[in-house]
């Protein structure tokens, strides 16, 4: 057809103009090709736009850029409307930016699909870059990046779901984009994974998910101790400990014991004194007593408060008031307030931290 012909014809001639560093001319055929519908046309003339932009192998004009840019977008180079919406955002030629105009050309390029635009118009609406902030309008964006496989949107649509502010709380939802973003290599992945699980493991425990699901919180929390975190165990118990859940006596126990055999000084204590209480499990003096030497030893206050009771009554040791005292001593200079009272009460020692 003679159109193709004039097509190729044109095409052929901006691309000599080219060869000939004659970007004006260059644009005029390009424009003519895209008119008879060479798409190839229009990236070439937002190439061009680009070369402005920056003054790569062109003089820099930011003006043209911007002709350049709107022509490829009015012929269908989506990308085109991205680019000149950042140039609004930076101001054309040190002039002041343009919010709304970058606004407009920026959602062109997001409705496109232009997964720069999408992020962009994300963090606009997530950092106030427009003088406001639109967290709802922010999530939609970082959704529909996520969903075009953006591994930075994926972890940020997972804290949102995470959150609950913005849309309602989900914690399905949260878990599966943060891990897809991981999955991705995304170098904040493990970082946001594991603070998401750690969070999570005690919503689950207190069932501000939507649900109260002790399996899913000893899962997460099992996984974020594999990730580093050897006190999550002893902060899942002490949940346990202080709820009114069902079955929160065992739960604080079966954690607390997974804390404690990491070592934790204060977890050996909390173990101690389920096995002292029967909290979660039979009651074991010998073995209370034997966690609360170990937390003592380590400088563990609580530890030290009840190892030193346990010396001073004779409750699953022989009885050591000279070696209780010291215990109790150690305590209330740590802080125990327990122990400063057994002290002034039983041995009507005034402790003052001061001396």
């Amino acid at each position: 057809m003679a159109s193709d012909r004039m097509m190729e014809y044109y095409y052929s001639m901006a691309q000599d103009s080219l060869g000939n560093n004659d970007l004006e001319e260059a644009v005029s055929y390009f424009r003519k090709a895209a008119n008879l519908g060479a798409k190839e046309a229009a990236r070439e003339i937002g190439v061009i736009g680009h070369r402005y932009e920056t003054g790569k192998n062109a003089e820099k004009d930011e003006e043209k850029a911007v002709r350049c840019y709107q022509m490829a977008g009015d012929y269908g180079e989506d990308e085109a409307w991205y680019y000149l919406g950042m140039l609004y955002f930076r101001g054309i030629n040190g002039a002041k930016p343009n919010p709304r105009k970058a606004k407009r050309t920026l959602e062109k390029a997001a409705d496109a699909g232009v997964l720069d635009a999408i992020l962009m118009l994300a963090k606009v609406y997530d950092e106030g870059l427009l003088g406001y902030v639109n967290y709802s309008l922010s999530f939609k964006y970082y959704l529909k990046a996520a969903e075009y496989g953006n591994s930075d949107a994926m972890l940020m649509t997972g804290l949102f779901y995470a959150q609950g502010d913005v849309v309602p709380k989900n914690l399905d939802e949260a878990e599966k984009w943060i891990r897809r973003g991981c999955e991705l290599g995304n170098p904040d992945g493990e970082n946001t994974l594991r603070g998401f699980l750690s969070v999570a493991c005690i919503e689950y425990a207190a069932g501000a998910s939507g649900r109260v699901d002790d399996k899913k919180a000893f899962e997460y929390a099992e996984e974020v101790e594999k990730m580093g975190e050897d006190d999550i165990f002893l902060r899942l118990g002490k949940y346990y400990k202080n709820s009114r859940q069902p079955n929160h006596a065992e739960n604080a126990f079966r954690a607390f014991k997974k804390a404690a055999e990491k070592g934790i000084p204060e977890a050996q204590s909390a173990l101690g004194l389920c096995y002292e209480a029967a909290m979660g499990t039979e009651e074991n003096i010998q073995e209370a007593v034997g966690l609360y030497k170990k937390a003592a030893m380590a400088g563990d206050p609580f530890g030290m408060a009840h190892y030193g009771y346990a010396l001073a009554n004779g409750e699953g040791v022989k009885v050591n008031e000279k070696e209780a005292m010291e215990w109790l001593i150690k305590a209330a200079m740590k802080g125990d307030k327990g122990a400063v009272q057994i002290l002034a009460d039983d041995y009507n020692y005034n402790f003052d931290k001061k001396v």
